[in-house]
């Protein structure tokens, strides 16, 4: 996206008002994880380790073959330096991926979509796993990205593949049977790709709940805390709170660290469970004992407040710090508002600046790989001047991108919680709607069903 970062002004420390940034979903590693050929992952919020690949039951008539193919790289520029690419998004091969095809080993990628016009990404189609690049295997991601900058433009090169049938239908069809013969890692893969909307065609909903559950039934725990958040917002399935917490339960109590945190956050908030803020203390220790980012910034607040722990502002710094170093913009937000006021920890605007401009760069990196939440809070930040040069255009601009992804949790989170935003903030958001042709309510300040509606249209219009 290329946008400058711009940061001072006439006052170097001029802040804006306090930024009360929306969270994203607490979903295990993966969620997420899909941008062009190479680039980085998004932010996680889960150590889980991907499933080992087991031996895939092959109850289907959907044939494999491994093709060579040739393509001739487009143009693209990394670090400021020119260099061919293949034209495809691509997504990490994880071990559930792994097990549903049947592959040897976690390794290769997916190719998810086919972006480039012209000759660049001839031979490739969606749902190709890429192994071999000019004879070289492919072990991830970062290996393809790395691997390409060895190339000019307009080279031609040689990709090995695996090819399900024909591509994307006969991929989904391949999945589905082995899901249904049992084979776990289908389920969960057909679960992930439908959420998501990658290689098989636009979000589904109702139909990845019904693969996550099936890969939770069978003890899948990324399933079951991704179901649990399906039943948390009534993403593709009724709302039930209580059902969520259920999931988010049995996945904690299996070790998964996002399932403790959202388990955390649901005692904190009374929602499925009566309000126990020291139970939700004990399941985010639990979680940032595994190194879980997300529980980290939820506990920092509770010892910052004495909520279901002794209030201790050192141990509320020091979880803030160790969050912000793994790059939650949240918890470097709430450090830098710390050090603004002198709440807790000696007062220092020069400190305060540097982390108001590094969470702002971590919501763009965040928001560059098309994550929604992340580029709702960049348009909140270019609206109040924290850590950007304030500026109405590029804060409708980032909103109402980010509305376009069409994430049903995002829309969720505001309505559920609309004074994350400010009255005259709210009355700001009506008037975007408005001027985007999807609202014609009054402009009060007021969230109601006609400003979810005018949220969701935007979604329509992706």
């Amino acid at each position: 996206m290329g946008l400058p970062l711009a940061v001072g002004g006439a006052s170097a420390h001029a802040e804006g008002p306090r930024w009360t940034p929306l969270t994203g979903l607490l979903a295990p590693d993966g969620d997420g994880e899909v941008g062009k050929a190479g680039s980085a992952p998004a932010e996680t919020s889960s150590t889980e380790k991907p499933t080992p690949p087991k031996p895939a039951k092959t109850a289907s008539n959907i044939p494999t073959a491994r093709l060579s193919v040739k393509a001739t790289l487009v143009r693209t520029v990394t670090d400021g330096q020119p260099h061919g690419t293949l034209g495809a998004r691509t997504m990490a091969i994880d071990g559930d991926l792994a097990d549903g095809l049947a592959l040897d080993g976690v390794k290769g990628v997916l190719v998810t979509d086919v972006t480039s016009a012209g000759s660049g990404s001839a031979g490739l189609i969606a749902g190709d796993v890429i192994e071999k690049l000019d004879g070289l295997e492919i072990a991830n991601a970062d290996a393809l990205t790395q691997d390409l900058r060895r190339f000019n433009p307009g080279q031609e090169v040689t990709v090995d593949v695996l090819r399900a049938g024909t591509g994307a239908p006969d991929l989904k069809r391949l999945l589905v049977d082995r899901a249904n013969d049992g084979n776990v890692g289908a389920s969960a893969s057909l679960g992930r790709l439908l959420s998501l909307g990658l290689v098989f065609g636009p979000k589904n909903a109702s139909e990845a709940a019904t693969y996550y559950l099936k890969a939770a039934e069978a003890g899948h725990l990324g399933s079951m805390t991704r179901y649990a958040l399906f039943a948390k917002d009534g993403i593709g399935i009724p709302k039930n709170e209580t059902l969520a917490v259920k999931w988010f339960r049995e996945a904690a109590d299996g070790g998964q660290d996002a399932a403790m945190t959202n388990l955390g956050s649901l005692y904190e908030t009374g929602r499925g469970v009566k309000q126990d803020f020291a139970e939700a203390a004990r399941w985010y220790q639990k979680a940032v004992d595994k190194g879980h980012v997300f529980a980290m910034h939820r506990l920092a607040l509770l010892y910052e407040a004495g909520r279901g722990v002794t209030k201790d502002d050192n141990e509320a710094v020091q979880l803030l710090q160790a969050a912000s170093e793994k790059g939650l913009s949240e918890a470097t937000s709430w450090l830098a508002e710390k050090y603004e006021q002198g709440r807790g920890i000696p007062k220092n605007e020069d400190e305060a600046y540097k982390l108001n401009a590094r969470a702002a760069d971590q919501v763009r990196k965040a928001a560059d790989l098309g994550n929604a939440v992340a580029t709702f809070n960049l348009g909140i930040l270019y609206r109040i001047g924290k850590g950007v040069k304030k500026s109405d255009t590029e804060a409708a601009y980032w909103v109402v991108r980010s509305l376009k992804l069409g994430d049903k949790y995002l829309v969720s989170e505001l309505m559920r919680n609309p004074t994350v935003l400010s009255e005259t903030d709210r009355k700001w958001l009506q008037e975007v709607l408005r001027d985007e042709g999807t609202y014609k309510g009054p402009i009060n300040g007021t969230f109601s069903p006609e400003v979810r509606t005018a949220m969701e249209e935007l979604g329509g219009q992706a």
